[in-house]
């Protein structure tokens, strides 16, 4: 009987084994520059530890280097350049369909518990409303069990999602939206203390849903929830002692921040930006310590050992690089992200630098669970770079924005970068001028790799357009076909 008690255990351990928690954690406009495992000045020390169990990923780019087009392609493993996505940039009235978006279907089809509490920002305004009676409808068809969708700050009292609600129950709301107008209007890289409390912060708040999700799941069924925190995302509003974390007199700029530049109407020099930077790695100090307690309540729910874990975000920051603030730009500040993947016993630790998507997280997870990902992505799994059976997945990443003809493109292979923009191309070679401040374009002796770069893109974009003829056969096949099949009968 002992011996049965154990191999009934040590079986329920396998099977547990087999069926691991998945955690992505998606942070909000977070440069791959301000990472605690490059960058002393950093302090991410919950982060880094997973990093050290896991693998880097150091050439991990966004599909647009804007918020919805990225989490779009993250939610349906296609480019914006797919029919099926088609954002190439934040839309006004834009949605995704469900058939078009399967990931959490396909996690859920799997047998996984499905959950994304935090910012979504798959659709702007009331566009599911075309075709679903309210938004649980929609999160339904995308393959959600539970949503809580927060989008953000708010600079209104409008609105019920359940921090606004949170808010107006203790008497905040109207504080906080005239706060946040204020600085939207004034502009929201003004580094200045929230007007609330670190307990009562967005992002403290959206963690503490996931938390309270965690502990509330059954133990018997994996649970894939992902958390997307606003943070390190303007206004730079740091609550509390976030807000006072880091000196910003101490802190270091790359080279390629200019000492003086001119943005939205602003005169700003290294002092000022340094003091947006100082609120910004407070902020992401924040994210940190979000991210520590998830791990505590996986450690609770006895699933840490085991879970899969990504942590990432949906495009980066300027923070001053080249002139720029924000995103929407193809340096590496803006369209490259920080992306981490921890899987005990399944991936080696260490870096790479193959070219990835963001996107890939889906397939990646997909493929972990042994689940089947449907047909038409062309977000490609990492789990061959993860697992040390390929050094790269992929020729190239690329990233595309536009709001207009003609639309703007990059590429990325393993030491070049390039881009078109409406006016030129561009050219950096990342691995001896890795702030980007020689542009190699017009260079003679740079035409062979600009024209080889230009045609790696031009490979790409025919290789990843939705196809809805693929697999047609002409009807005299499809007769001849069947009057053989008749015979062979």
């Amino acid at each position: 009987m002992k011996l049965l008690a154990l191999a009934l255990c040590l079986f329920a351990t396998c099977a547990t084994a087999e069926k691991p928690d998945v955690l992505v954690v998606i942070a909000d406009q977070w440069s791959p520059r301000y990472t605690g495992w490059d960058n002393k000045e950093v302090r991410t020390p919950h982060m880094d530890r997973i990093a050290a169990e896991g693998m880097i990923f150091d050439a991990c780019y966004v599909t647009s280097p804007v918020c919805m087009p990225a989490r779009v392609s993250l939610l349906t493993g296609l480019y914006p350049h797919n029919a099926g996505h088609g954002l190439w940039g934040n839309g006004a009235r834009y949605y995704p369909q469900p058939e078009d978006a399967p990931m959490f279907l396909d996690i859920q089809r799997a047998g996984w518990t499905t959950a994304q509490i935090g910012k979504t920002h798959w659709s702007a305004g009331p566009a599911w409303q075309e075709r679903f009676k309210n938004s649980g409808a929609f999160f339904k068809a995308l393959g959600l069990d539970h949503v809580a969708d927060i989008s953000g700050p708010p600079d209104s009292i409008n609105g019920r999602d359940p921090y606004k609600e949170h808010l107006r129950e203790r008497g905040l709301l109207q504080t906080v939206a005239d706060d946040l107008h204020a600085r939207y209007v004034k502009g929201e890289q003004e580094p200045r203390a929230s007007v609330v409390k670190v307990e009562d912060y967005h992002d403290v708040f959206t963690t503490g849903l996931a938390v309270d999700l965690i502990r509330e799941q059954p133990k018997d069924k994996p649970l894939c929830i992902v958390v997307s925190l606003h943070s390190p995302h303007p206004p730079l509003d740091a609550p509390g002692h976030y807000a006072t974390m880091f000196d910003p007199e101490k802190l270091t700029l790359p080279a390629s921040v200019p000492p003086k530049y001119l943005r939205e109407g602003r005169a700003l020099d290294h002092a000022e930006t340094k003091r947006m930077l100082a609120n910004y790695l407070g902020k992401l100090a924040l994210v940190d310590d979000c991210v520590a307690r998830l791990v505590e309540a996986l450690k609770a729910r006895g699933t840490w050992d085991s879970a899969f874990v990504a942590i990432t975000a949906d495009h980066g920051e300027m923070m001053g690089a080249h002139g720029y603030l924000t995103k929407g730009r193809f340096y590496e500040e803006s369209a490259r992200v920080p992306l981490v993947l921890r899987w005990p016993g399944h991936f080696k630790t260490g870096r790479s630098k193959a070219p990835v998507q963001m996107m890939d997280v889906y397939p990646t997870v997909v493929e972990a669970i042994g689940g089947e990902l449907t047909p038409g992505r062309f977000a490609k799994s990492l789990l061959p770079i993860a697992t040390g059976q390929k050094d790269r997945i992929r020729p190239i990443a690329i990233s595309e924005i536009g709001d207009k003809a003609p639309l703007r493109m990059m590429a990325r292979d393993e030491r070049f970068k390039y881009w078109a923009d409406e006016d030129r191309e561009y050219l950096f070679d990342l691995e001896t001028d890795p702030l980007e401040q020689h542009d190699l374009a017009e260079a003679p002796e740079h035409r062979e790799t600009l024209n080889r770069m230009r045609e790696k893109l031009l490979t790409h974009l025919r290789s990843t357009q939705t196809n809805h003829s693929a697999g047609y056969k002409p009807k005299v096949q499809r007769l001849r076909e069947a009057e053989a099949k008749k015979k062979g009968k």
